[in-house]
């Protein structure tokens, strides 16, 4: 366990790393090229030798030049014909072409409640209710079975967010519309490979979670992020060990982190790192969150899952070099 422990908890003696082999971080956010150094840095002090770099622009080549070997880059989609009235079809698939012959082996979307926000305030036009069943969309993710191309997705929020910030529920929808929505995607495209982000976006829901994982064999989903993960997983660590055993082959590794957003870099790194290494690694039982959850309130505590070696070895790297096709 890093030196630094100790500036988190008095007590290290349960919060003892037992993997010290590779790993692979399946969902960072790539900001600039000169911050990226800082990135790799820290990441290198928790043995993550490789990420999936969710990028915005086109610099595909810039990236793996500088940094080779470092990264997945994935192409972050960001269309406004993806929020309107009568989008361009042909436009929005022509896109997914193109960052196909980029070189992008995964594609990057985003659809939690807030993205209706982004879009009045980014695109300047009121989205219509977004339904990624809907034709328009399937036809998106056709496009993106026929290419080959991981789609990384990000559907639905914490059940707290829906509590507290989703309102009212008649502009934003409900959980439990936008997880059925995109279990028709699923159900869709059985060649359609799939990660998921922030653990399927139901953490707070394992019984359901542990159906899509028996009924859809491409599908997959990752960690992130290490606040959302400590505060649900923690309140059931022992169902929630027996989860991540169970589906052992089916679980990426991935942090969430955004790179140059916060400052501290150090602090904001150190402390995703150390809160997901606690929960994996050890049998740790109520240590504070080292960074703010106003959500709730600040009361997170973190419950060590305690996971077995063999299976801190396929979530960390494994699964990712298969998931991947790494060598």
């Amino acid at each position: 366990m890093q030196k630094y422990i100790s500036e988190y908890v008095n007590d290290d003696t349960q919060v003892k790393s037992k993997y010290y082999g590779p790993k692979f971080d399946a969902h960072v956010h790539l900001g600039s090229i000169g911050g990226i150094h800082n990135l790799i840095k820290f990441r290198e002090e928790f043995n993550i030798k490789k990420s999936v770099g969710i990028v915005w622009g086109n610099g595909y080549d810039e990236l793996e030049t500088k940094f080779p070997d470092k990264f997945v880059q994935a192409k972050y989609f960001r269309s406004r014909e993806l929020f309107k009235v009568n989008p361009n079809l042909k436009l929005t698939l022509d896109s997914i072409e193109k960052i196909y012959q980029q070189g992008f082996p995964v594609v990057k979307f985003w659809f939690g409640p807030r993205v209706r926000d982004f879009v009045r305030e980014q695109f300047k036009i009121d989205p219509p209710k977004i339904k990624l069943s809907d034709p328009f969309f399937k036809s998106i993710f056709a496009k993106i079975e026929e290419l080959g191309l991981i789609l990384l997705i990000h559907v639905s929020d914490p059940d707290l967010w829906y509590e507290k910030v989703y309102q009212p529920v008649s502009k934003y929808g409900t959980k439990r519309e936008h997880i059925d929505d995109f279990e028709e995607i699923l159900s869709s495209f059985p060649n359609l490979k799939v990660q998921q982000a922030h653990f399927g976006g139901q953490p707070e829901d394992l019984e359901n979670l542990a159906r899509w994982f028996e009924s859809y064999p491409n599908y997959y989903i990752d960690t992130s992020s290490a606040r959302w993960m400590a505060r649900e997983l923690g309140r059931y660590p022992e169902k929630a060990k027996e989860f991540f055993i169970k589906y052992s082959d089916r679980i990426l590794f991935g942090t969430d982190l955004v790179q140059d957003r916060n400052k501290p870099i150090s602090d904001y790194y150190r402390t995703r790192y150390f809160t997901f290494q606690a929960i994996l690694e050890t049998p740790c039982r109520d240590i504070p969150l080292p960074f703010p959850d106003p959500e709730n309130d600040n009361n997170t505590k973190i419950n060590g899952l305690d996971l077995p070696l063999d299976v801190l070895k396929k979530i960390y790297w494994e699964n990712a070099i298969k998931f991947f096709k790494l060598k």
